[in-house]
């Protein structure tokens, strides 16, 4: 009798393309938009769609240069069909994930014919821990690490010097490497850098002729300037200075909100980190690479692809250890091809413990993921601070209300009020502006952490306290809200 994964081995693109749309959609509409990030992103999108401007995104009121359109654009496509919810807000990272999935299993069937190599790249991609916790998440992250990915696959093709489809490889290749940048930024070109690499150490395993590559990146470059020169223009230069100056070169060399540790010192013990959360990130499947590289290491001068596929892999470790700034998503483009590395090297096993070694483990950790978003995300909803505050407010919010947070100003209140108010939010530290704020005519509500309600004046309106866990700082915190209608 054929087992699950043989069964699912027969049908290897169906099988994982059903298994991570159920896997990563689950519960996705249990769980508010609580982090800062996923906020930002949902809050953007939809005041994209409020006013009508798709090339610059706006937060708030104010301009957000924090990542370049495309996920902008998507967000806001998803909107249009189901709403502004949590939802449709991560359902672009969901699809962007399984298309990850779907490529590598298409790329490993192709490259060794073999389906189980299919079926376990694309499993073993949503069902490693990392994955299968950010690629649901409402950000930019992996649309570019699906786009990424697609360069990294049609770079390779495209270098092959037998290849006969040279010219649709080609076009894919530099649409992935703009669409990319339009994800997320530069680093989504490092894949060519990688080519760079392979053509310079294996002469002959690599054809990257140096005109057709330069024409190339003009194609690139252009399409990715239909959208930055009009951006650029709109911002007056301000989306280059802020978007790359600050958010990329700022990061780069120094560390941003904490993440990191200052100073020389700081830089050199922070240089590993990468390396040693590889072994979490990977879970449950990083156990068994090291042996898998250690029996790979004598072949790696007769495995080309297994080669690229590790130089990649190290480029995309290095890079990220030199920036200073850390953060464990930073790696998340390496993940991909490292998967893809490991299916090829234990999908070719004649080991008959291979279907149940790797069954136990994508039904233990699809069982782990089934619990924290269907029991998890509901216990959770109740304990979290901007919930209990929406909670508590959302009879007494009407279009017209006016709404000032002052000493909590997370994104995420932004997002919960202006599903209903027109306003856009008065955000601050400063108590004398709180007390400013007051003098405005009703319907109004302001949210202060309770540690400063005395400080304001005593009004007529209605007096509330909630508490909960700030999701950002991760502490217990009691917020008074006043409520003028």
């Amino acid at each position: 009798m054929q087992s699950v994964f043989e069964k699912a081995a027969a049908y290897p693109l169906r099988a994982i393309v059903l298994f991570s749309l159920a896997l990563l959609l689950c519960g996705n509409w249990l769980l508010p938009l609580t982090d800062r990030d996923e906020a930002r992103f949902g809050e953007a999108s939809r005041e994209m769609l409020q006013r009508g401007d798709y090339v610059v995104p706006w937060f708030n009121g104010h301009w957000r240069f924090d990542k370049p359109v495309l996920i902008y654009w998507c967000q806001a496509a998803s909107y249009r069909v189901l709403g502004d919810n949590p939802f449709a807000a991560r359902l672009p990272s969901v699809l962007f994930t399984t298309g990850i999935a779907l490529l590598l299993a298409n790329w490993g069937r192709k490259t060794t014919g073999n389906n189980k190599v299919a079926l376990i790249a694309g499993a073993m991609f949503v069902t490693g821990l990392h994955i299968a916790l950010i690629g649901r998440v409402a950000t930019a992250d992996m649309a570019m690490v699906f786009f990424f990915a697609l360069s990294a696959w049609s770079g390779w093709e495209l270098t092959r010097p037998e290849q006969p489809q040279r010219k649709l490889w080609w076009w894919t290749f530099y649409i992935s490497l703009a669409l990319g940048f339009l994800a997320k930024g530069p680093e989504a070109w490092l894949p060519l850098i990688g080519l760079i690499l392979g053509r310079s150490l294996r002469k002959e395993s690599f054809r990257l002729p140096l005109m057709e590559t330069l024409v190339g990146l003009v194609v690139t470059v252009t399409l990715v300037c239909l959208w930055g020169v009009p951006a650029l223009l709109q911002t007056g230069g301000a989306y280059l200075h802020v978007g790359i100056g600050e958010h990329v070169l700022n990061r780069s060399i120094n560390v941003n909100d904490s993440h990191g540790l200052a100073g020389a010192l700081g830089f050199i013990v922070t240089l590993p980190v990468y390396f040693l959360t590889f072994f979490v990130s990977f879970f449950p499947w990083s156990t068994r690479v090291p042996s898998a590289l250690r029996r790979w290491w004598p072949e790696r001068s007769r495995d080309d692809l297994g080669w690229y596929l590790l130089v990649q892999v190290a480029l995309v470790f290095a890079v990220f250890s030199l920036v200073r700034t850390k953060l464990p998503h930073y790696t998340a483009p390496a993940w991909p091809l490292l998967t893809l590395w490991f299916a090829r090297q234990i999908g070719g096993d004649h080991d008959h413990d291979l279907g149940a070694w790797f069954s136990k483990r994508i039904v233990a950790m699809t069982a782990v993921v089934l619990a924290l978003t269907l029991v998890g995300f509901p216990l959770a909803r109740g304990k979290i601070l901007t919930e209990n505050l929406w909670d508590a407010v959302q009879p007494h919010v009407r279009p017209e209300t006016k709404v000032g947070c002052f000493g909590f100003t997370e994104a995420s209140l932004v997002w919960k009020f202006r599903a209903v108010v027109t306003n856009n939010l008065v955000l601050g530290d400063d108590m004398a502006t709180a007390k400013k704020f007051l003098t405005n005519a009703p319907p109004l509500i302001i949210v202060v952490p309770t540690q400063y309600a005395n400080l304001l004046p005593e009004t007529n309106g209605v007096r509330t306290e909630v508490h909960g866990l700030d999701m950002v700082r991760f502490k217990q915190m009691n917020l008074t809200v006043i409520m003028r209608p």
